[in-house]
């Protein structure tokens, strides 16, 4: 597994007008400047923006708040049918065989989601070692024996996000672009057979240390979204659009 050493960093807000010590965003191996990437997080979160496309004829809009506030009746520790259909909110949307997949990981997924403390970050479990055993109680339903035909990092990730917003990060084909490549700046190379479960507790060590490096940029970002938006989904989106060049992308 890729060594990632992280330090705490005191982090105060800062506007996305003040000066920065450096005026990019990083997300693994590609950047942006945070003016830009601002303006991702704005349009992405802007709710009365996304209402109104969602009310005109042939308009587009974005997913927010849509899946991050879709409510399905279920408990903050237990996934019912309706959070298995969420991923459609983010163009990727089970198949029937998904559904019957998930259906049957749904205690081993229940278990591992009672796991985690509502309130625990991505970046606090990395710090203190605690990430792995916890990621691989939720994504190890994915490198069973039994096959669960349907579903992968994408869609279980999408179900999961939801329960645990500041600690379980989304995937998808973009996410990848960004921190998976064979290219020397990236943190994540091809490695054959590597379980699911440790690719996503890798990546999520990666994201977390994109997280604690570059506190000013993130708390402009974050100043740029709602306050119920965790960093974990203001990351997902920057990435979206920094990993538009890769084939397979689903929108955020």
């Amino acid at each position: 597994m890729l060594g990632v050493c992280l330090d705490v960093l005191a982090a105060g807000t800062v506007r996305v007008g003040a000066a920065l010590r450096d005026p990019k965003v990083r997300v693994g191996g590609r950047s942006v400047e945070v003016g830009v990437a601002a303006r991702w997080v704005r349009s992405y979160f802007d709710e009365s923006a996304n209402r109104a496309a969602a009310a005109a004829q042939g308009g587009k809009p974005f997913a927010y708040p849509a899946y991050d506030r879709m409510a399905t009746g279920s408990g903050p520790d237990e996934l019912n049918d309706g959070d298995f259909l969420a991923p459609l909110l983010l163009n990727a949307g089970p198949t029937m065989a998904a559904v019957y997949s998930l259906q049957a990981v749904r205690p081993a997924l229940d278990a591992g989601l009672a796991a985690i403390r509502q309130d625990l970050t991505l970046q606090t479990a990395v710090a203190c070692g605690r990430h792995g055993p916890l990621l691989e109680g939720l994504i190890g339903v994915l490198d069973a024996p039994a096959r669960v035909p349907g579903i992968g990092l994408t869609k279980v990730t999408k179900v999961l996000h939801r329960k645990r917003p500041l600690f379980v990060p989304l995937f998808d084909q973009r996410v990848k672009a960004c921190y998976y490549s064979t290219r020397a700046n990236y943190p994540l190379h091809p490695t054959p057979g590597r379980p699911e479960a440790l690719f996503f507790t890798t990546l999520g060590a990666c994201m977390a240390q994109d997280l604690e490096e570059q506190p000013e940029q993130w708390k402009a970002l974050a100043a740029q979204a709602p306050n119920d938006v965790s960093l974990l989904r203001i990351l997902d989106v920057v990435a979206w659009n920094l990993g538009a060049d890769s084939p397979g992308s689903t929108t955020p």
